[in-house]
């Protein structure tokens, strides 16, 4: 076998890593020094007064042996890192052992040939250069931003670009290229625009394009068209305007953009622009106000609109109007039936015309009014204006204050003129002529007569002068005149006459005093409403009431057993409730009763007895409705979800009122008769006496519903008191049985129950057959000691749901607490029962609250139920039969 000439794999792994040094070694010795200028390429154009910089970085081993770097200019100069004032190249350490060249605002002087040299390690001179050129690149020369054609005529829309090479011009507005055509025409300055109209507007783009040296540039000009101003339609020409009063006068113009309104006042062409004491200018809407106008401002103004488009004028004449004035109306004073003329004078420009209307009425009187007592007669002269009111056959409804008004386009004006109708004396027919005094008491007659002019009064008693007897005395001879007379004896009583006179005539009044006494007795007193502690009357009035008004009435009441000056006493203002209150139940009273006026109390009128009823259950409360909400036989409640219901508290018939039961269930009427919906009622108890109002609420809008309140006593309840009523329209609110979240709840607690109760069941049996222990082996140990007292168990719960009663057997009871900490005596079921007394075979059972107490006593709870109850009742015994019922019943 022939050996190998090839080394060992441990001899080639030699060699290879000999060659492989000896490659790292000169490659490592073959790098040399120099220089190297970013950006890298030998030529760098940029365009005329842009600017840039090229950063000279050294590639060496040892960077930390560079010296003197620096750069030199096209004129190898050295450029100082410290320049003077306002050079633009410099240079800059950009990095350690890195400086930069910098060059701002190139220009053409600025292009050559710049070397970047150092030294390394005091021995090599390293050196680099680039080229440095320009070019001009695009310059807009007349290219405005914004530009403003004149809409109806051409506009060029200005673009001029200098570039070297010269650049392409393109257009676009919105971003789409413009092509020529549609009223557009290019060209090498600019776009025009050709019959310009407002839908020019827009942002309009020149795009310059150097394809020689790849450079693009936008500009954007925003072009808005400028519409000359017109005048708004619609504008007043001609002004009239109240002299002394302010005026406005607008001069509204279109146009783009907002033309300026300028007023001039002719024919003087004074500028009312800046304002003055009588005029301004609003010069943003175009106003003149005209302050405090006065006869020398009739004439022309001038308006003037104006933009940057063009300019417009308008003329408005402006005429002064005098307010009228009434110089003169007449005040005249004419007696009854004949004919009265108040004459009335104004004056203005132009002239007015005249009315009259009567103060206190909205009726105008003027001419052409078809009456043919009241006229209006004019009269027109040069410089003012006459009307005469004419009335004929006067009365006294005519008399007062007439207004005289003069208008015309100025205003009007007005004044008063009075007519006096003069007239003999009336007497008002609400006068007084029935008078009464008793025990010579002074009287007041009264007499007002009413005259024009005013008439004297004078006093007759059967037709003669009474004046001047001592027991008379008169204040005021007219036209008011009071005569106070003492009637000191009968021939003071009698017919007064007031006799008035005036130029006019005559009239009088009779008055008649007359005397007065006490009323006769009571006719008749009626027993209207009878309870067990109170009495509501009734009265027929006597026969004579003395001569004047009855004003109240008295009751004098006692029990049998009192006398008369025991009795006490009580009186009522005629025409209010004569309720007589705080009387005993089933007591006998005797009543006599009086009437009373100013001048005493009549005799006590004929006996009247009366036994007060048994203490009982209280009266029926009234619900208090207003009548005017009735609908039918319902009244509609004003919320859709709630209703107060009001009473009245009743009578409590002997025993205080311990609480009130409101009851209310949702009703449907069903051929004419209201039915009760089933499982809707719900039941309240208001443990307040004086409580009158409560307010339902949840209920279902748009429903039926009947409302039940009854009073309480200890003696029982009050007959209902009922009302229909009707929820309003709105958000219904369901009615639901309150069992319906129960029942589900229950449901599902059954069914989790019934789960767990399988599952301790399993388990418990489990426990009781393999290790006899758990819930069943206890059981089955003490059934033998239970059985007996079960079934004394059963047999109590079967009689104890029927009526409320313990049932016992023979065994001695003990005493126990069922957990609330109420007792019983008893060794048999435990039923709480009500606070009441009852007596079976002679014994007495007294329940409180939850604790009984049976005195050793055994009761079949059979016999219970057919015993008869006695209770106590008004200091009587009141013996109720107590029969079986069924298990629906409401016992």
């Amino acid at each position: 076998m022939t050996r190998s000439r090839w080394p060992t794999p441990s001899l080639q792994l030699v060699l290879a890593l000999v060659l492989l040094s000896g490659f790292l070694t000169t490659d490592i010795a073959a790098k040399e020094p120099t220089l190297i200028i970013r950006p890298t390429q030998p030529k760098q154009t940029k365009p005329i007064g842009s600017s840039l910089i090229l950063n000279c970085q050294p590639d060496v081993d040892q960077p930390e042996f560079i010296t003197n770097l620096k750069w030199l200019d096209p004129m190898n100069r050295t450029i100082d890192q410290t320049p003077t004032a306002g050079a633009h190249v410099t240079t800059m350490v950009t990095s350690s052992n890195n400086l930069g060249l910098v060059i701002t605002g190139l220009t053409e002087a600025d292009v050559g040939t710049y070397t970047c040299t150092a030294m390394y390690s005091n021995s090599e001179y390293l050196v680099r250069s680039v080229v440095v050129d320009s070019f001009n690149d695009i310059t807009w020369v007349d290219a405005p931003t914004e530009q403003y054609p004149i809409a109806g005529s051409s506009y060029k829309v200005r673009c001029k670009v200098k570039a070297d090479p010269a650049p392409l011009i393109d257009w676009y507005k919105q971003d789409a290229r413009i092509q020529d055509g549609n009223g557009f025409v290019k060209d090498i300055d600019g776009l025009l625009i050709q019959n310009v109209t407002a839908e020019d507007d827009g942002i309009y783009k020149c795009r310059a394009i150097v394809l020689d040296t790849g450079s693009i540039l936008d500009r954007d000009i925003r072009v808005e068209v400028h519409i000359p101003p017109t005048f708004a339609p619609d504008q007043v020409s001609q002004l009239e305007v109240v002299e002394g009063d302010m005026a406005s006068v607008r001069c509204a113009a279109n146009g783009k953009p907002e033309p300026k309104v300028t007023w001039i006042q002719m024919p003087e062409q004074r500028d009312l622009s800046e304002g003055t004491e009588r005029y301004s200018v609003n010069k943003v809407t175009g106003v003149l106000n005209l302050n405090k106008i006065s006869r020398t401002d009739n004439g022309q103004f001038k308006c003037v609109a104006s933009n940057a488009a063009g300019l417009i004028e308008r003329m408005v004449k402006v005429i002064v109007l005098i307010k009228p004035q009434v110089l003169d109306v007449t005040n005249v004073s004419v007696p009854i039936d004949n004919v009265a003329k108040i004459t009335c004078t104004a004056n203005g420009n132009p002239l007015p015309s005249i009315m009259f209307r009567r103060v206190g009425t909205n009726v105008v009187i003027k001419s052409g009014i078809n009456d043919y007592r009241i006229s209006v007669e004019h009269d027109t002269a040069r410089d003012q204006a006459t009307a005469t009111l004419v009335i004929k056959h006067l009365n006294r409804t005519d008399d007062g204050l007439y207004t005289c008004i003069a208008s015309n386009k100025g205003g009007e004006a007005s004044k008063n003129g009075h007519l006096t109708v003069e007239f003999p004396p009336e007497f008002p027919s609400n006068m007084v002529k029935e008078m009464w005094t008793w025990n010579r008491m002074p009287v007041n007659l009264s007499c007002v007569s009413e005259s024009l002019p005013n008439a004297s009064i004078s006093w007759l008693l059967n037709n003669r002068l009474i004046e001047d007897d001592m027991n008379v005395q008169k204040f005021g001879k007219g036209p008011y005149s009071n005569l106070l007379v003492t009637p000191v004896d009968p021939r003071y009583y009698g017919v007064y006459k007031c006799l008035a006179k005036n130029i006019h005539g005559e009239n009088s009044a009779l008055i008649t005093l007359r005397e007065a006494h006490r009323p006769s007795k009571v006719s008749q007193a009626k027993f209207d409403v009878v309870t067990a502690t109170t009495i509501s009357f009734s009265f027929v009035g006597p026969t004579d009431t003395g001569g004047i008004r009855i004003k109240a009435y008295a009751v004098q009441y006692k029990e049998m057993s009192q006398t008369w000056e025991e009795a006490r006493n009580k009186s009522w203002p005629v025409d209010t409730p004569y309720i007589l209150e705080n009387l005993e139940a089933h007591r006998t009273y005797q009543f006599r009763f009086a009437a009373i006026n100013d001048v005493g109390t009549s005799e006590w009128g004929p006996l009247e007895q009366r036994t007060m009823p048994k203490r009982s259950a209280p009266e029926e409360p009234k619900i208090l409705v207003n009548k005017d909400v009735y609908t039918e036989d319902y009244i509609n409640s004003p919320y859709g979800n709630s209703y107060e219901v009001n009473w009245k508290i009743p009578a409590d018939n002997g025993e205080p009122i311990d609480h009130y039961n409101v009851n209310y269930c949702v009703i449907d009427k069903i051929n004419t008769m209201w039915t009760t919906r089933r499982d809707s009622c719900k039941n309240e108890q208001l443990r307040f006496q004086d409580r009158t109002a409560f307010l339902m609420n949840n209920l279902n809008a748009n429903t039926f519903y009947k409302v039940e309140v009854r009073a309480h006593n200890e003696i029982g309840y009050s007959v209902p008191s009922e009302l229909v009523f009707k929820t309003a329209a709105g958000v219904d609110i369901p009615l639901q049985p309150q069992h319906q979240h129960h029942l589900s709840s229950t449901v599902i607690l059954s069914i989790v129950l019934a789960v767990l109760f399988t599952i301790l069941v399993v388990i418990d049996v489990s426990c009781y057959f393999a290790n006899n222990t758990g819930i069943l082996y206890i059981l089955f140990g003490m059934c033998c000691r239970k059985k007996k007292r079960e079934e004394d168990a059963k047999l109590g719960s079967l009689y104890g749901w029927r009526f409320p009663l313990p049932y016992c057997n023979n065994s001695t009871g003990e005493s126990s607490s069922n957990g609330n900490g109420s007792s019983y005596t008893s060794d048999v079921e435990k039923v709480p029962l009500p606070d009441m007394n009852f007596v079976f075979e002679g014994k007495e059972l007294l329940t409180n609250g939850n604790t009984y107490q049976s005195n050793n006593m055994c009761i079949e709870p059979t016999e219970m139920l057919k015993k008869d109850t006695e209770v106590e009742y008004d200091v009587k015994r009141s013996v109720s039969q107590t029969r079986f019922v069924g298990k629906d019943s409401a016992v």
